[in-house]
């Protein structure tokens, strides 16, 4: 456990191996328990669980356009490129660039919670920039005259994963309030 915790206040890194569970199990009465004679299939890495579990907004853009990149400065347009390189290799740079987070606070969550998953590879410096491009990304394209089009950006990616995933949109959206 401490060396987990140090890899985090590290910045992150790859997380420590860990050893092979036994196919079997004693039971507490001392028996081989029936259900775990299967052998234990090997976790999912992160980029297998994105695949697997889709968000809503893995189904729009995975980048900007030049004319939405042409507005930041040379520092926004660095941690968006940060983004793109280092996020994207558990997920596509489509889930957080559709993600309905505009909060700073919620980002800086967001981005600490990321680093901390297996085998991620941002270290501090490169999570203040991707932080830095998600917060000004998110006032310029989802608040003020653009937050009526994100609205409905929006309600058209929730509409086609509910069409798409019915299944995970039940399990993801159902219960929550229309964005």
């Amino acid at each position: 456990m401490v060396v987990v915790t140090i890899a985090l206040l590290a910045g992150c890194g790859k997380a420590p191996e860990q050893p092979a569970k036994p196919a079997e199990t004693p039971s507490a009465t001392g028996a081989a328990d029936a259900s775990s004679s299967v052998p234990v299939k090997p976790a999912m890495t992160e980029k297998e669980k994105a695949k697997a579990e889709p968000f809503a907004n893995d189904l729009g853009p995975d980048s900007l356009t030049d004319a939405e990149l042409a507005g930041y400065s040379a520092a926004i347009r660095d941690g968006y490129e940060t983004l793109r390189d280092r996020c994207s290799q558990c997920h596509t740079a489509a889930r957080p660039l559709n993600s309905e987070i505009v909060d700073a606070d919620a980002w800086k969550r967001y981005v600490k919670r990321m680093m901390a998953k297996p085998g991620c590879s941002v270290n501090s410096e490169q999570a203040k920039k991707i932080w830095t491009f998600l917060v000004a990304d998110s006032k310029a394209r989802k608040t003020g005259a653009n937050q009526a089009a994100w609205k409905k950006h929006r309600r058209d990616l929730l509409a086609e994963f509910k069409a798409k995933y019915p299944d995970r949109w039940k399990t993801l959206y159902a219960n929550r309030p229309p964005e």
